[in-house]
């Protein structure tokens, strides 16, 4: 049996032997998703050997992703003893696709999970916004920069204060909206503004007038892709998302891509994320048991 449990801080490390190694580049991909949303998604991991093993949900909504590291039939049977049925699978696209034992294929069918697609941009695109493509998202910026006399200051420990009333700020504003999976990023926001160093996440705010309007955090997922996992404008400020999404991109010279996360199947999201022209759009899977 696989023995699950709950993500610790302290597990940052040995987790990210098998994140960073695995050659992916998908949001799930950072211990600090991981961490962060496991209140929300009830996640849970397993290591047994060379393996990683990680569940989410639980009772009827429970699955699992593709195992990582190890070997992977292995790992798939080692899932399927521990729950005594074939259980529900999901995965981005990787290369353990190609690896899929022929009796997995038979048993499952496999579907793409279109709202949860990561839109990953090549950070020098969002830094530069060259030529007509950007053109509005260039207006924009302009626009703002118009109306407020503002700057931009990367996040530390001289600012932090007042990153975290601009959070409260937005999540009080926002009230109307919290559910159960926003109450969670909020409290994952306090949690990852209190251990930036420890979770290895950097940060960015645009102010006005010496208040934070706006700000962006973000984690690596290996050396070439960096996860931007949020993004807060107050909603008077709103053309700041523009302002905030560039700067931060300036900055970010180390890593070739930002992954900027998927839209939740939000139609307005899914608009705005695709107007920004990604390079790539990760595609996921679910496998689910045939009849």
């Amino acid at each position: 049996m696989l023995n699950f449990r709950k993500i610790e801080l302290e597990d940052k490390p040995v987790l990210e032997t098998f994140l960073k190694n695995s050659e992916e580049i998908s949001c799930e991909n950072t211990f600090v998703n991981l961490y962060v949303w496991q209140k929300a998604y009830n996640n849970e991991i397993a290591i047994k050997g060379e393996t990683l093993f990680i569940k989410y949900g639980e009772g009827d909504s429970e699955n699992f992703r593709l195992p990582i590291g190890g070997n992977l039939e292995a790992g798939l049977k080692e899932i399927i003893n521990h729950c005594g049925k074939y259980p529900i699978f999901w995965s981005p696209i990787n290369e353990n696709f190609a690896s899929l034992p022929r009796w997995f294929t038979e048993k499952y069918d496999m579907s793409p999970t279109r709202d949860g697609f990561d839109y990953i941009y090549l950070c020098e695109d969002l830094a530069l916004l060259s030529g007509k493509k950007y053109h509005s998202k260039r207006n924009h910026i302009s626009a703002f920069s118009k109306k407020y006399s503002w700057h931009y200051e990367d996040i530390s420990d001289k600012n932090i204060d007042k990153i975290r009333e601009c959070a409260e700020l937005w999540y009080s504003e926002n009230a109307d909206r919290l559910d159960r999976y926003a109450l969670c990023e909020k409290e994952g926001v306090e949690e990852v503004l209190s251990n930036m160093e420890a979770l290895d996440v950097v940060g960015g705010a645009v102010f006005v007038e010496n208040k934070a309007v706006a700000f962006t955090l973000g984690t690596p997922i290996n050396e070439k892709v960096l996860d931007v996992f949020v993004e807060k404008a107050l909603p008077e400020y709103a053309t700041a998302y523009a302002v905030i999404n560039n700067e931060f991109a300036k900055r970010q010279e180390k890593y070739k891509y930002l992954n900027r996360e998927d839209d939740m199947g939000l139609e307005n999201l899914r608009r705005a994320k695709l107007s920004y022209r990604p390079a790539v759009i990760l595609e996921k899977y679910i496998f689910t048991p045939k009849e």
